[in-house]
């Protein structure tokens, strides 16, 4: 079972909206403008209530007025005795207007029409409504229509079924509401000769009532909620003042200790490379001391040579050389032995010369740039580089396929290749094995560093690519971390198979570049004599 591994570090900072205050001034202003905003709908549903509220007032006493005309329509009129307030209707033209009783009281007959003014005028000095019957053809000038009643009027022509509107008079603001009088057949004992129909709109109903005693109830009303809002504003102002402030300070909090720890880490991943370094050098100390060791016993040698040539020549020069001297020197062997010295020397200084061109190679020292590079390389400098550091214990297997070039930081690389190496051996307690793969998959490269040691659980493959965690006492955990940072910036991922007690693989992936390159053969092994 494999695990896949593609992480991005992402560095921790403080937004502007958090770390500059002023800015908060803004989300408050925008807090307020809402609450406004929400206010004035608010006051203005209020307001909108109100009105409906006095219309359906209006709208009942309009109501009881039809009622009562469609009675005394229904009944011929009503007739009621003549007085000084209720004199005879001069405009109703009805031979039957005026009667007399048997015992000489004088009556008089009473009309919807001259009716309605008679409530409306007791309705007035009772509660200050006023409702009058008013018409664009009326029979008694008095009932003519005002401008406003005369504009409801012609609405009422065009099918509208009521009008309102609310206007200042020397009362107080009025509430005016009308609605049409439609023609029945009762009416037209009385508006015949007007040539009407049954259904046509022969007028309008007009109701005018105080509208101050809504008002003061509105106002009370619109003083409570503007108090709830301003209240709810200012306590999740403060509230959202503190709450960002609280933020802030977690937030510049755990910046600060988010720098600590880079810092940590920064100090502790140089701890890891100068343990590299000791480690390093060790390795190539013992690869560089075995070729040393026998170009200076040859030197020695060649010197011993050097010295009894010299000690025979000065003697033959100056005629003193015996047979002795020239038997003591035995020119045959030296004859076949010098050259060998010379060449066992110069194939040590290749090597030595060999090893630190492949630790040049390994660290890049000249080429810290990006560019195309054959990974196969990579792979080889490092494995001479670090294979010295587990000696003969581990077997090494090279198992690499020809592969594009690759556009990387090649130092960087070859730190990756080294950490699993590392890692590989450390995971093996005595003897072991150690393959080294690469191949190509699409528009992709990898490179597989498989061990047989103790293998890992599910639990350590979850975390082993985490910093500083470890399994091993000695380490401080930042290898496969650094690692897995260096192959996310080159935009490749890890995978890891591993089973306990049977070993581990990892593998990384690594885009190809995008150049169309030739594949690039292995490297050669170098001589590992």
């Amino acid at each position: 079972m494999g695990i896949v591994v593609d992480a991005h570090s992402t560095p921790l900072a403080v937004p502007t909206l958090i770390r500059q205050r002023y800015w908060w001034l803004l989300l408050l202003l925008v807090w307020v403008s809402l609450m406004g905003l929400a206010l004035f709908l608010h006051l203005s549903h209020l307001r909108q209530q109100a009105i409906e509220l006095a219309l359906v007032g209006a709208r009942n006493m309009l109501h009881t007025v039809v009622l009562t005309r469609q009675w005394n329509a229904n009944h011929g009129g009503v007739y009621v005795p003549v007085t000084a307030q209720t004199q005879p209707n001069i405009y109703l033209d009805d031979p039957q207007r005026d009667v007399a009783t048997r015992d000489g009281q004088q009556l008089t007959k009473v009309n919807p029409a001259y009716m309605t003014r008679m409530i409306a005028e007791l309705s007035q000095a009772e509660h200050g409504a006023v409702f009058r019957i008013t018409s664009l053809k009326p029979l008694n000038p008095t009932n003519a229509p005002d401008p406003w009643e005369r504009a409801s009027l012609e609405t009422f022509e065009q099918g509208i079924s009521e009008t309102h509107t609310i206007e200042a008079s020397a009362q107080g603001e009025l509430l005016r509401y009308m609605a049409p009088l439609k023609v029945t057949q009762a009416c037209l004992q009385c508006h015949q000769k007007q040539h009407y129909q049954v259904g046509d709109v022969r007028g309008g109903i007009s109701v005018s009532q105080p509208y101050e005693r809504v008002l003061q109830a509105a106002r009370q009303t619109n003083r409570e909620a503007r108090w709830s809002y301003a209240g709810v504003t200012l306590l999740v102002a403060a509230m959202g003042w503190v709450l960002l402030e609280l933020l802030r300070r977690r937030w510049m909090a755990q910046v600060t200790q988010a720098v600590q720890l880079s810092q940590t880490q920064q100090r502790l991943m140089q701890a890891e490379k100068v343990a590299s370094v000791g480690k390093l050098a060790a390795g190539m100390a013992h690869q560089i001391n075995n070729p040393l060791a026998f170009v200076t016993a040859n030197l020695n040698t060649l010197s011993d040579y050097s010295g009894q040539l010299f000690q025979l020549a000065h003697a033959g020069r100056a005629g003193k050389a015996t047979a002795q001297d020239y038997a003591q020197v035995d020119l045959d062997y030296l004859q076949q032995d010098l050259p060998d010295l010379v060449h066992e020397s110069q194939t040590g200084l290749a090597r030595i010369k060999a090893l630190v061109a492949q630790l040049r190679e390994f660290s890049h020292i000249d080429h810290q740039a990006w560019r195309r590079v054959d990974l196969n390389a990579c792979i080889e400098s490092t494995l001479q580089i670090t294979q010295a550091e587990w000696g003969e214990r581990i077997e090494l297997v090279r198992e690499l396929s020809p592969l594009p070039s690759v556009r990387c930081l090649s130092a960087q690389i070859n730190q990756v290749v080294q950490a699993l190496l590392r890692n590989a051996a450390q995971a093996i307690d005595q003897t072991g094995r150690i393959t080294v793969r690469s191949g190509s998959l699409g528009t992709e490269v990898w490179v597989e560093v498989s061990d047989t040691g103790v293998g890992m659980t599910e639990q350590v493959k979850r975390q082993m690519f985490e910093p500083f965690f470890t399994t091993r006492p000695k380490s401080n955990g930042l290898g496969l971390s650094t690692a897995q940072d260096i192959i996310s910036a080159h935009g490749g991922r890890f995978e890891v198979t591993s089973t306990p007690g049977a070993g581990t693989t990892v593998r990384f992936y690594l885009p190809v570049s995008q150049q169309d390159d030739p594949p690039l053969q292995p490297q050669a092994k170098p001589d590992a004599r």
